[in-house]
């Protein structure tokens, strides 16, 4: 097999290889945006069920101040005891609607953050053909640079056939093989 054969086809290999590395690289990244994703949502629904959770802490608050004040023997409708209730149901609500807000970025930062591992799979794929395209392409080159063999110069490397045999394709017979030795 000649020089410029299996060069050729060392090439090809690598070229396929370089795809495939690409394809495989962008397959993980295409992974990573999935869990990007799934992060972002999980956040969402931790921040969601905390959102949940400062409600409940409100209504027990509300429920307290209108049980002891009644224990108490005060109105638990109007003054102090009425304030208070006020006062924790708006506390509760600012803080529920805080955790929501921040279940809204969970959720945009994880669809954020799976774009751009998106994007870095695209790019991955590019690259791989575009490395695959050179890799060829510095083959072609230097295809063209060896050439083909001129007169009884081996493959471009400057030596004659008759000077290195194993280049060589003796077609004498086993007999005249040791004179050639």
């Amino acid at each position: 097999m000649s020089l410029k054969i299996l060069g050729a086809v060392a090439s090809g290999i690598s070229a396929v290889s370089q795809i495939q590395a690409g394809r495989a690289q962008a397959r993980a990244q295409e992974a990573q945006a999935k869990q990007a994703e799934l992060r972002g949502k999980q956040k969402e629904l931790q921040y969601r069920q905390q959102g949940v959770q400062i409600l409940r802490n409100t209504r027990e608050n509300i429920s307290t101040v209108t049980a002891r004040a009644a224990a108490g023997g005060l109105d638990p409708y109007s003054g102090t005891p009425d304030s208070l209730k006020m006062y924790a149901r708006s506390t509760g609500a600012e803080e529920s609607y805080l955790a929501r807000e921040n279940g809204q970025l969970a959720m945009i930062t994880g669809d954020i953050n799976a774009q751009q591992y998106r994007s870095a799979a695209a790019q991955s794929r590019r690259q791989g053909f575009m490395n695959a395209i050179g890799t060829v392409a510095t083959s072609a080159f230097q295809m063209q640079a060896i050439g083909g063999p001129s007169g009884n110069v081996a493959a471009g490397t400057g030596f004659s056939a008759a000077a290195s045999p194993s280049y060589a394709f003796n077609t004498q017979p086993a007999s005249q093989l040791s004179l050639l030795r």
